[in-house]
C-alpha cells in the first residue's frame, strides 16, 4: 500500500526535485534529449500463448489504423520539444554568461 504524503512533504520533494544546484545539467539534458523524439513506433510485446498472440496482432493492426491520426501531434509535440530544449540552452548560457560577469 503506498504512504500517503502531507502537502508539506510532497511541496518538499518537489522542490529538491527542482533546485537547480541538486542535478547534474549534463545528465538532465541527456535526459531530455534521449525523450524529445516522441513518436508512435515503439516496440510491441507479445505475450506468451494464443490470447498474447492475438493481442499482438490485434494491436499492429490498430497501430496501422490510427497512425494517420496520431502521428501529426506527435510531429508538432517533436517540434515543441526541439524548441524548448533550443531555449533552455539559450537561457542556460545566458544564466552562466550573467554569473561570470
Amino acid at each position: 500500500m503506498e504512504q500517503e504524503l502531507s502537502v508539506d512533504e510532497v511541496y518538499e520533494r518537489l522542490r529538491e526535485a527542482l533546485d537547480r544546484d541538486s542535478r547534474d545539467p549534463a545528465s538532465t539534458r541527456g535526459l531530455a534529449e534521449r525523450f524529445w523524439p516522441v513518436t508512435a513506433d515503439r516496440p510491441l510485446e507479445r505475450r506468451p500463448g494464443p490470447k498474447g498472440w492475438l493481442a499482438f496482432q490485434v494491436k499492429r493492426v490498430l497501430r496501422r489504423l490510427m497512425r494517420w491520426y496520431v502521428e501529426p501531434a506527435f510531429a508538432e509535440q517533436r517540434i515543441v520539444n526541439d524548441a524548448l530544449l533550443r531555449l533552455v540552452d539559450d537561457l542556460s548560457r545566458r544564466v552562466d554568461e550573467l554569473e561570470r560577469r
